[in-house]
C-alpha cells in the first residue's frame, strides 16, 4: 500500500485482516500493524509502522509511527 501525504509518499507492506462491510453482522476485523518499507520526498528515509484499528462498520483509523 502507498500513502500519499503532504511532502511525499510512504510505502507500506504487510497483511490487511478482515473485510469491512455493512451488509453482514460480523466480528470486527482485528487491529494490525504494517511495516513502512520506504518513501519519497520528505519520507525517503522513513522507517516505522502503520497501525490500524477498526472504529466502526466499514471504518478504520490508521496511526503512522515514523522513525527517521
Amino acid at each position: 500500500m502507498t500513502y500519499k501525504l503532504p511532502g511525499g509518499q510512504l510505502s507500506v507492506q504487510g497483511m490487511v485482516f478482515g473485510i469491512l462491510t455493512g451488509d453482514l453482522p460480523t466480528i470486527p476485523p482485528p487491529s494490525f500493524d504494517n511495516a513502512i518499507t520506504g518513501g519519497t520526498g520528505d519520507f525517503r528515509e522513513a522507517r516505522g509502522q502503520v497501525h490500524a484499528d477498526t472504529i466502526g462498520t466499514g471504518k478504520r483509523r490508521f496511526t503512522i509511527d515514523l522513525h527517521r
